[in-house]
């Protein structure tokens, strides 16, 4: 069952199509431009992985699927790009990414991104993963959101994957020097997900087992914490005066201020 839908960028890339009508300085143009690229690459890499997961388990009971979760708690923010949770409270933590040609994994544990014939050292999408759980897993105890039996709450347990397009190349490191046998291809991520599930069930027994109901209203609680967020793009490239005139002045505190507010927990002069 589909809980939450996943969400689009088209409002943002418009946001930014618009900026690019003005005035701008070259750089903040090659700014803007590497920011629409990003989304539309990202949002690719989601509709494709949201697309395999739907269509195996979009009308499923014993499934529950949230698209795009944003949370916030406690000052921690996660942006969310797929949750799915079984009838055995089995919560598969999705990230999606969208590499354009082939990603490399050293023995280390760093990810390198190819970019004209060189790589590129970027952010590890298993970490960035292992801090989105975290901050689910404590909004979940926060919150109370589990399940109760005989008035304790069933546990869950929680599961990594990070979904790389079936068309990238992902060059990894022997298994004994780093395990990445959570980084796996968007197609093939259904039936990752369903044999690591056939090997658990004997393990989970009946016994932890929920309803098709309680299912669903544990995952509708749990969308509900969706926190939605808009930028505020012009003062994320610090363009602030009319369109007629050089729109390349620094923001006054009080438009800083502004922009802190609209989310962004960063602000770069």
């Amino acid at each position: 069952m589909i809980v939450k839908t996943r969400g689009s960028f088209d409002n943002d890339i418009t946001q930014l199509q618009e900026l690019l009508s003005l005035r701008l300085t070259d750089k903040q143009r090659f700014l803007i431009e590497r920011e629409i690229r990003f989304l539309r690459s990202g949002e690719k890499g989601e509709k494709d992985s949201a697309y395999y997961i739907d269509y195996y388990l979009g009308k499923s009971k014993n499934w529950a699927v949230i698209h795009d979760l944003r949370l916030s708690f406690f000052g921690q923010t996660a942006q969310i790009d797929h949750v799915l949770i079984n009838r055995f409270l089995e919560v598969y933590v999705l990230e999606t990414k969208n590499y354009a040609y082939s990603v490399k994994i050293n023995p280390d544990g760093e990810f390198l991104v190819s970019h004209n014939g060189k790589y590129h050292s970027i952010e590890s999408p298993i970490e960035q993963n292992e801090r989105h759980i975290f901050l689910l897993k404590k909004a979940i105890d926060h919150y109370q959101m589990m399940p109760t039996r005989l008035g304790i709450p069933i546990p869950a347990s929680f599961n990594t994957l990070v979904l790389v397009s079936p068309t990238s190349r992902v060059i990894r490191p022997p298994k004994n020097q780093f395990d990445t046998s959570r980084v796996i291809k968007s197609d093939q991520a259904i039936d990752t997900i369903m044999k690591e599930v056939d090997k658990n069930v004997g393990i989970l027994g009946i016994t932890k087992m929920i309803s098709p109901e309680t299912l669903a209203e544990t995952a509708t609680k749990l969308s509900q914490l969706h926190q939605p967020i808009s930028f505020n793009y012009k003062a994320k490239f610090n363009i602030f005066e009319t369109a007629g005139q050089r729109e390349h002045n620094p923001p006054s505190p009080s438009q800083r201020k502004g922009f802190e507010q609209s989310g962004k927990s960063y602000y770069c002069i």
